[in-house]
């Protein structure tokens, strides 16, 4: 009973000065967590994501400078979109054109800074999907839209859509560098290697994006995903 006294006694004191060292190693670099793995430290969107990744995107969302700062330390080619004042819910601010990226595209588009980083680290783990359930590299993604001054699912009145101010993405799908075609109208739900690699896709956006709507959803998305960064939280 005595020895066990003096070894809680000791214990506290010890544990201190064990996590002491530990940060005092981890502030003097001496320990090196791995990029994008800490809720501390710039987002290095060339590294893979961690299991933070949602987290770290809204936060670049929420820092225009921070973010543009993120894109600048990684390889994408893009350009600044001239500023459009937010009226009557609708505009540009902090928005991107992508010239470069991961993969290509159907039609150039802008998109906000904060879209433009989760979409940088969706693509690269699209192509690790892709070659998991289909053998082959997406060359090319098809998307239906990112700004449009309307309101949710185009209704005459109500709630201004995160398209509004260029806050979402709509893809409708995928070119394989073997010539296949992936299209969510066609393809989902149907029992093929298409409709997995689909499903998988859906739910890795979830890991990036704040609001993912499919076919699950409803009609409307019958034919693409809709990819947003809006303040509420829904996967489908």
């Amino acid at each position: 009973m005595r020895g066990g006294k003096a070894f809680r006694r000791w214990l506290r004191p010890l544990l201190l000065i064990v996590a002491i060292g530990f940060f005092v190693s981890l502030y003097q670099t001496w320990i090196r967590i791995p990029a994008n793995v800490a809720p501390w430290g710039p987002v290095e969107l060339e590294q893979p994501p961690g299991w933070l990744a949602r987290m770290q995107i809204n936060s670049l969302a929420a820092d225009p400078p921070a973010c543009i700062a993120a894109l600048d330390r990684s390889v994408l080619a893009y350009r600044r979109t001239p500023a459009r004042p937010i009226v009557d819910g609708c505009g540009l601010e902090a928005a991107v054109r992508p010239l470069q990226s991961h993969i290509a595209y159907n039609r150039a588009f802008d998109l906000t800074c904060g879209m433009m980083a989760a979409l940088y680290w969706y693509e690269a783990e699209l192509q690790r999907l892709a070659e998991q359930h289909l053998g082959s590299k997406i060359t090319r993604i098809d998307q239906l839209g990112t700004y449009a001054c309307r309101n949710v699912n185009s209704a005459s009145a109500g709630r201004r859509s995160q398209h509004a101010t260029a806050n979402a993405i709509d893809i409708a799908g995928f070119r394989l560098a073997d010539g296949r075609s992936i299209s969510i109208l066609d393809d989902w739900g149907t029992d093929a290697p298409e409709a997995r690699f689909l499903a998988a896709a859906r739910d890795e956006a979830c890991r990036f994006f704040n609001v993912v709507l499919s076919p699950d959803y409803n009609r409307l998305h019958a034919n693409h995903f809709h990819l947003d960064l809006g303040g509420f939280r829904m996967c489908r």
